[in-house]
């Protein structure tokens, strides 16, 4: 959810167009078209609001009404957004490559990640095997303490920072391996920082295997490199062998300072 307490008195600051984005947030989020009544539930505001917001993102082209129903979901004019973040932006262009090579190397799914809010977001994402089609998508997110990545981002961050994470962000599980207690999941995020990677196991996806490892800028982890796996057949010793060294290799090349 959008914290907008600082930014609202800020004489600057409008309400309308914070609302709107909230409203393309929770639909970037549904696995499919949502209701009004299911719109209020995520975004907190009320129908008669969401009427006026939804008509207005339909004529600006964001948003569709799918026909003969009433319920809601982006456009194709969305994708044009994401065109423009990744052909623009400096540290995906230059991510690129390494990750094509790391993909190449390995004959596997490669991805790089950046922290959004308490989510990790896909950047880019390089299938190596015929997997799940939505798991090979630029612009998915996962809950940041789920995501091998993210819990490369969370060990770089102080302990009272790790706290307010846990406070703040929903514990939601999203496979029945999903961890969801707060100190299980600070050992996990320990475990990554001393041992500078982290293994995920069907905690973010079903029958899949992720390993990351963080991207710094000035000692801090900024993003995170990751190669996926399915599960069939996984032998972890065998697989940080072969992946582990490359993996690392990249993110290093990747990282600043």
């Amino acid at each position: 959810m959008w914290d907008t307490t600082s930014a609202e008195s800020d004489p600057r600051y409008l309400s309308s167009v914070e609302r709107g984005f909230r409203v393309l947030d929770a639909l970037s989020l549904s696995s499919g078209p949502m209701s009004l009544t299911e719109l209020a539930d995520h975004t907190k505001l009320a129908v008669p609001t969401l009427q006026r917001l939804t008509a207005t993102l339909i004529e600006a082209g964001y948003v569709e009404k799918i026909a003969g129903t009433k319920r809601y979901c982006p456009t194709v004019r969305t994708v044009d957004l994401l065109y423009s973040y990744l052909s623009r932006n400096q540290f995906a262009k230059r991510a690129w490559p390494h990750l094509v090579k790391l993909r190449e190397e390995l004959g596997l799914d490669v991805s790089l990640s950046v922290p959004l809010s308490h989510s990790m977001i896909y950047v880019h994402r390089l299938p190596g095997f015929r997997g799940n089609f939505e798991n090979t998508l630029p612009g998915r997110k996962v809950p940041m303490h789920l995501s091998a990545s993210g819990r490369c981002v969370l060990s770089s961050i102080s302990a009272a920072d790790l706290t307010t994470y846990f406070e703040n962000a929903p514990m939601q599980a999203i496979t029945a391996w999903s961890l969801t207690e707060p100190a299980a999941l600070k050992d996990e995020i320990l475990h990554c920082r001393n041992q500078g990677y982290a293994l995920v196991k069907q905690e973010a996806s079903p029958s899949m295997v992720t390993l990351g490892c963080p991207v710094t800028k000035a000692s801090e982890a900024i993003a995170g490199v990751s190669v996926h796996i399915p599960l069939a057949g996984f032998k972890e010793e065998t697989f940080l062998e072969k992946v582990l060294p490359a993996a690392v290799s990249v993110s290093q090349a990747i990282s600043q300072g």
